[in-house]
């Protein structure tokens, strides 16, 4: 019997390499299961290859059609804001002369159409049943259907201090993480793992069963279980075993 695997992606900022390679680990983790992926956004800027990154993307969902949900980060929203020419002086500030540089153009109006398009079409948030898919996080306390864009691409405080339930489980990226590696709480998963600065690139992997994660697989292959995220999801799955590198 297959199942469906969700493989959710932080932040990735130009990483090419690290993202095609991440990409073919999963599909090969996920075997004759069916994929689904979720990239939380920061496609672009800071790293080398933001173009690269953004066609192989177009591509992948163009092969793989309804499976791969590109949502949208912040700095795809400044990007956009810089097209229109509202504030480019911050999109540089921010990493955006190196996406400059990786499409061969002086100014964000002159990226391809075909990729200004697709920053446009990003949805700013996913869910399942069990979790929610954002680039930043969320204002707690307000429902999840009713969060403002601006907390959605932006938020860190209070959000990251907060260790309340908010309805679903919320899987982010946007604050890098101190250690490099996911960040794993009883109410979020943080998957910034800073990948453009050395790190590795991270996927977690979902399944329909438990809300956390099941295991994490970082671009060189390697495929490490996740500790359960509460007292019950222990007590029924137990500890996940531990898969050797690829």
């Amino acid at each position: 019997m297959t199942a469906v695997l969700t493989y959710a992606i932080g932040d990735i900022h130009g990483s090419y390499t690290k993202l095609a390679n991440l990409l073919r680990h999963c599909l090969d983790h996920c075997g004759n299961n069916t994929a689904r992926f979720v990239l939380l956004g920061d496609y672009v800027d800071r790293g080398k290859r933001s173009r690269e990154v953004v066609a192989l993307l177009i591509a992948t969902q163009a092969r793989l059609p309804g499976q791969v949900i590109c949502l949208r980060g912040n700095h795809e929203d400044m990007l956009l804001a810089a097209a229109s020419r509202q504030d480019d002086a911050m999109w540089l500030h921010n990493g955006g002369d190196a996406t400059l540089y990786s499409y061969g153009v002086r100014r964000a109006e002159e990226i391809p159409r075909e990729h200004l398009a697709w920053f446009e079409s990003l949805p700013l948030y996913e869910h399942d049943q069990r979790r929610f898919f954002v680039h930043a996080g969320i204002m707690p306390g307000i429902p999840l259907a009713q969060q403002r864009k601006e907390v959605l691409l932006w938020i860190r405080e209070p959000f990251l201090s907060d260790a309340t339930d908010h309805g679903l489980y919320i899987v982010h990226g946007h604050t890098p993480t101190e250690s490099g590696q996911p960040e794993v709480h009883p109410n979020r998963l943080n998957l910034d793992t800073y990948a453009w600065y050395g790190n590795p690139l991270m996927a977690a992997v979902f399944d329909e069963r438990r809300v956390g994660p099941l295991a994490f697989i970082a671009d060189d292959g390697t495929v490490s279980p996740a500790a359960a995220i509460n007292a019950r999801e222990q007590e029924m799955f137990g500890s996940p075993r531990r898969a050797r590198a690829r």
